[in-house]
């Protein structure tokens, strides 16, 4: 019969190609950022360690922008590392990141005078958040900025492609799944998961567009 549905057998040794449709959700300009350590307040020199990563999401077509900041000092750079970030602040650009470029000096009970250098750029770009199949991916191209005195251990890759991974409460604890909603991270206090591109989807990226460009 025409109609049936074939078997097993005849579809034995032949390829099949699975179609993902992928729709980009937003777009917009990325800024990453590093806050150097706390140091002596009197030091005569002072070292660029890295406290914290974050970025800026500035989404295409709205005044609100989003400060994420990275659980670790870089982004993650394989499958098997998965990174939580947290939504900081939204909204204005000088609520979201002017009072990380301020530097300042406080005084500690047990440690003196300590001195807190501002937030330093890293790299500009832009990103995509793309719904491909059953779950969203961060996608960015960025250009590093180039200054002497940057800590060793900030690195950017010029492209990444990170899953997200969204926290749900079921039952009364938290798990992670793969089903979210881009409108969370319009919520201060949320929190995702990164996890860093897999070799096979990076080689096939890589010989698609070897010369990356932005989008």
């Amino acid at each position: 019969m025409s109609g049936a549905p074939r078997s097993s057998s005849a579809l034995r040794g032949r390829s099949v190609t699975l179609l993902i449709v992928s729709e980009v959700l937003e777009r917009g300009d990325v800024q990453f950022f590093f806050r150097p350590k706390v140091q002596e307040a009197e030091a005569e020199t002072f070292e660029l360690g890295v406290q914290s990563l974050f970025l800026i999401l500035s989404p295409a077509g709205r005044k609100s922008h989003r400060r994420l900041r990275i659980g670790k000092k870089r982004m993650p750079a394989n499958g098997r590392e998965r990174f939580w970030a947290k939504v900081e602040r939204v909204g204005s650009l000088q609520r979201v990141l002017g009072v990380k470029l301020e530097a300042e000096t406080y005084a500690t009970k047990t440690r003196g005078d300590r001195y807190q250098p501002g937030a330093r750029p890293v790299a500009v770009g832009s990103y995509e958040l793309v719904q491909e199949g059953d779950h969203i991916r961060f996608e960015y191209l960025a250009e590093p900025f180039g200054f002497d005195d940057a800590p060793d251990e900030i690195t950017i890759p010029e492209r990444g492609r990170h899953r997200v991974l969204w926290k749900r409460t079921t039952g009364g604890r938290g798990v992670w799944t793969s089903s979210g909603d881009i409108a969370k991270l319009d919520d201060e206090g949320t929190q995702i998961v990164l996890v860093g591109p897999s070799k096979e989807r990076a080689e096939n990226d890589d010989a698609r567009s070897p010369e990356a460009t932005r989008v």
